[in-house]
């Protein structure tokens, strides 16, 4: 029974009942009296304002989402109660609810339950990262990615789907990312701006919370060309008095306050790439771009991410006059120094200025760098926790974003992530079981939930150290591959063989069936067992040597063994994926260890020099005139080792398609097809 208000509160009642009539295949009575129900039927009771619980609910804390879900048997009926301290904590016993649901024959059971509910953190954001897997970071297109992960694509349905699945996830907003790089990818400002918007209104439909993240000094780069941009001040001038400098920042931040009235929060990011030199610049084009913001709309709350600055940084805040802004140091682990974190909690306390936590990198890796599928939920458990027991303890947070990247593959580890913001007492191994049984059943779930296990057990691991790519302790693959190749070999089995549970209806909505996300998972399987075997062949060849075999039957065990690992439609970033980056690394060691002459195989250098060349066309489409490279230089994006870069550049030469210059310089044999106009 219920008696909604709000429009949230009705879509809320309109999904229970959608939900409830598709596992009943019998759509249920919406009754507003509890005497409506007959004797012996079972009731879901929400109550909110205008219809209160029959029996006593205590919803706890001062959290909008603050809910209690209890079962009561009141006059032979057995009921369940969904209580909120607001629409959105009534979404969020609703929800739960559904969760906590099994389906069976036609039927469907509530388990008792009694449940009282705030959220540790409030405020839980997903990061709509704005790369597409076509165009990688501005340094070259991939035409074999998967467009599916591509949410720049989705029709309205579509999009709705996906960002109502995130409100499933359990979070309460989304921070909106503004780029230029997104400006590339639709071909204007104005254009991305529209597809913000869009996905600001679903947002708000579904009651949650908009932000507007914005690169503040960052107008140009990454595939976008903006000639009136500038940002260096003539002698004498400060970037601030200059009017070109200026009337470039101007530009800018009007089209930033166009989005005003649509978000809630507006979060500034100034020092990286350092635009901006001096920092009364910073502190004034700050105020400015506040100023037109707030014109907009006066209740915006105003905010900026520190990345890794010093506590130093926030006492210039404070003294520039911006201590009501939202400070948001970085999750990312390694960005701060032995007691460095410590000391901006400490120092924020003693300034009174309300702190945040911007997560990067915690969930996955930037999809334009090393992305792939992972699994991050014991990573992040224990993160997690060391933040609450820890620096928390000295400053308290109320508002933590996480990065959402890699989208369709990334939604177990959101899902964790969620969750832990929420409590962050949860079992990770429970919170995968559940986004697995949600969305497959119990038939499927655990088949799914073996295949998440293994993706994090050889790409995550259990802490930071084990999961990061700079980290002394980061492996690929656990301590025995044969398990590895097992592991992997079952799973691939098991859920190609899987056919969809007709019978079942997913708990969580979806902008694609199951099978799909089925689908894309697969390559990261098959990846994962082609290490397994690569690492196999490696403890054979490194067997061998130990045994006294020839440089000659080690080279040929080493050309057996180096197969690159296909790519296959998954998404790449500039340093390729994992598994190819570590193959690499493992074999110029055994090529410097036992001394072996072991070529690149000739697919992956064609691959490899077809990047580097989109590179050197995309950078030449900035300038009128010829420009020179170095080996070094043109594939700087790539992170390979010197002697690659210089191969890859040298076939380019070979192949008639960039040209010797003097000293180490070359440049493209057509430049002027691509060279600006």
């Amino acid at each position: 029974m219920a008696v909604p208000r709000t429009k949230l509160e009705k879509r809320i009642v309109s999904r229970l009942a959608d939900y409830i009539g598709k596992v009943l295949h019998k759509q249920p009575k919406i009754v507003v009296r509890l005497e409506e129900v007959p004797n012996g039927s079972p009731a879901v009771f929400l109550a909110n304002a205008a219809i209160e619980s029959p029996v006593p609910v205590r919803v706890p804390g001062t959290a909008d989402e603050g809910f209690a879900l209890q079962t009561s048997n009141i006059d032979g009926r057995h009921v369940v109660i969904a209580a909120g301290k607001t629409d959105k904590g009534l979404k969020r016993a609703v929800q739960r609810l559904i969760m906590e649901s099994r389906q069976e024959d036609r039927a469907l059971v509530i388990p008792g339950v009694n449940l009282s509910e705030t959220p540790w953190i409030p405020h839980r954001e997903w990061t709509a990262c704005p790369w597409v897997p076509e165009f990688v970071r501005g340094a070259f297109r991939n035409p074999y990615a998967d467009s599916r992960f591509n949410l720049f694509k989705y029709d309205k349905k579509r999009l709705s789907n996906y960002v109502e699945m995130m409100d499933w996830l359990g979070f309460s907003g989304s921070q909106l990312m503004e780029t230029c790089y997104a400006y590339n990818m639709f071909g204007s400002p104005e254009a991305a701006q529209e597809w913000q918007k869009s996905v600001a209104q679903l947002l708000r439909e579904n009651g949650q919370e908009v932000s507007l993240w914005a690169w503040s000094a960052n107008f140009t780069g990454f595939g976008w060309s903006d000639p009136d941009v500038s940002y260096s001040p003539k002698a004498g001038l400060t970037a601030y008095d200059d009017p070109q400098v200026h009337k470039s920042f101007e530009k800018y931040y009007d089209h930033y306050a166009n989005l005003a009235p649509y978000v809630d929060r507006f979060i500034a990011h100034f020092f990286d790439p350092g635009q901006l030199t001096d920092m009364k610049d910073v502190m004034k084009y700050m105020r400015l771009q506040e100023t037109k913001l707030k014109a907009k709309n006066p209740k915006i709350q105003m905010g900026i991410d520190c990345w890794a600055s010093s506590s130093d940084y926030l006492k210039a805040l404070v003294d520039a006059g911006f201590k009501d802004y939202l400070i948001l140091p970085v999750a990312f682990p390694i960005a701060y120094g032995p007691g460095q974190r410590e000391a901006i909690h400490a120092q924020a306390s003693k300034l009174g200025l309300n702190l945040g936590i911007w997560g990067w990198y915690i969930t996955e890796y930037e999809t334009d760098q090393l992305p792939s599928m992972y699994v991050n939920a014991q990573m992040m458990k224990r993160f997690y926790g060391q933040m609450k027991n820890g620096v928390m303890k000295t400053k308290p947070v109320d508002y933590w974003s996480e990065m959402e990247a890699h989208h369709l593959n990334n939604i177990y580890t959101m899902y964790a992530s969620a969750q832990l913001l929420w409590n962050p007492d949860r079992d990770p191994h429970q919170i995968l079981s559940e986004i697995s049984e949600g969305i497959w059943g119990p038939k499927n779930g655990p088949k799914v939930l073996k295949a998440l296990e293994l993706i994090q057990d050889v790409r995550t691991g259990p802490k930071w150290e084990t999961y990061w790519w700079t980290s002394k302790e980061y492996r690929l693959g656990t301590a025995d591959p044969a398990r590895d190749l097992k592991r992997a070999e079952e799973s691939l089995q098991e859920l190609q063989s899987m056919g969809t549970d007709e019978t079942y209806v997913p708990k969580i909505p979806l902008p694609y069936p199951p099978a799909t996300f089925v689908e894309l998972m697969l390559p990261h399987l098959r990846q994962i067992k082609q290490f397994a075997e690569f690492r196999i062949k490696v403890a054979q060849i490194e067997k061998a040597a130990q045994n006294g075999a020839s440089k000659e039957t080690l080279q040929t065990m080493l050309r057996d063994a180096w197969q690159p690992i296909p790519e296959y439609n998954t998404w790449v970033g500039t340093f390729g994926t994992p598994e190819l980056r570590q193959q690499r690394q493992i074999v110029s060691k055994l090529k410097a260890q036992y001394k072996l002459d072991v070529k690149d195989p000739e697919p992956l250098r064609c691959l490899e020099e077809s990047r580097v060349l989109d590179r050197a066309r995309i950078l030449q489409a900035l300038f009128k005139q010829a420009m020179p490279f170095t080996a070094k230089d043109i594939c700087s994006e790539f992170f390979w080792p010197e002697e690659v870069c210089q191969d890859r550049v040298d076939k380019l030469v070979t192949d008639g398609l960039a040209e010797k210059l003097e000293g180490n310089m070359y440049r493209l044999v057509d430049w002027e097809n691509w060279a600006a106009h």
